[in-house]
């Protein structure tokens, strides 16, 4: 009798246990939310961090990693009850059922992990997409007020995206903000990624270490998956074909996130189906479209360079 009371203490403290940990993140996400949206009302425009965490997909990312927890610790609490009887060195009636509750639970388990792992994922690419319409923003107020070369004048952008200089780096600036996510499967293309690699194989060789493995095939196939699948585009100007001084100027960004956990893909194709597109490679392979813009204001041009140095001094 003293023995099972002792066991229902334990069951019922591990129960309390899990429920407080869970709460954490909830609260945490939550107070989140709660803080971009006050952000947000109180005409915080400029913070790309309260549009991320309170975007559709992050929120949805952010519900399914702790609904996820819950359900996991609960079939980790099903799993352990099922190990009791081995670990106590019974042996009765009930072992045949514990190994099957076992058996049952363990794929279940393992599916929630999952889950969980492409989650916390897309929660990660959802902050780099917004972090990357700001870092596209930010280049476009220094980029459109200087003048290229005399093809693309002050406060002048060529209409045609693929032909503006300007263009060039505001893209290449919400590229390299993403490019922490881009895909590197094996049977994706590689691209011409030789300058970054031999900037960064320099940049290590500067501080006298090697490079790791992911410099060479793999990050080409990352920088070549994030320019094939962002797109990034630059609202007109208010007036005319040429931006005001203190005229606002809005970037957006749609980059395609790699859904790279087998299995879990099921999951965000029911719940996100209008944002989830087939990939160009490989057999089955899928991506969501996550959105972001972000609006900052012309300061023209600045009379000071910061002049940087590499290797530091």
């Amino acid at each position: 009798m003293n023995a099972s009371r002792a066991i229902d203490r334990r069951r019922s403290t591990g129960l309390r246990a899990a429920l407080l940990l869970l709460s954490i993140p909830a609260a945490g996400l939550a107070a989140l939310a709660a803080w971009g949206a006050w952000f947000e009302a109180s005409g915080g425009r400029q913070s790309w961090l309260a549009a991320a965490v309170t975007a559709r997909g992050f929120l949805l990312a952010g519900a399914l990693l702790v609904l996820g927890a819950a359900a996991l610790a609960a079939a980790g609490r099903v799993l352990w009850r099922a190990g009791e009887a081995g670990r106590q060195r019974r042996r009765t009636g009930e072992e045949g059922g514990a190994i099957l509750e076992f058996a049952m639970v363990m794929p279940i388990a393992m599916f929630l992990a999952l889950v969980m792992a492409q989650s916390a994922l897309l929660m990660v690419g959802n902050l780099l997409v917004h972090y990357a319409a700001y870092a596209a923003a930010r280049s476009a107020v220094v980029q459109i007020p200087d003048s290229k070369q005399g093809v693309e004048p002050h406060n002048y952008v060529d209409p045609n995206p693929w032909g503006s200089l300007k263009m060039d780096s505001i893209r290449g600036a919400a590229e390299y903000a993403v490019l922490p996510m881009g895909c590197g499967h094996a049977d994706y293309p590689e691209g011409d990624a030789d300058q970054l690699n031999a900037g960064i194989a320099r940049m290590y060789d500067a501080y006298g270490l090697r490079p790791p493995n992911w410099v060479g095939g793999y990050l080409a196939r990352k920088l070549n998956y994030v320019r094939q699948h962002t797109v990034v585009t630059l609202d007109a100007p208010a007036n005319g074909d040429t931006y005001g001084e203190q005229e606002d100027i809005r970037v957006r960004v749609r980059h395609t996130l790699y859904l790279s956990v087998p299995l879990a893909r099921a999951v965000f194709e029911q719940l996100g189906s209008e944002d989830i597109v087939q990939l160009d490679f490989g057999a089955g392979e899928r991506g969501m479209n996550v959105y972001a813009e972000c609006t900052l204001r012309n300061e023209g041009l600045q009379d000071f360079v910061d002049i940087e140095h590499f290797p530091p001094r």
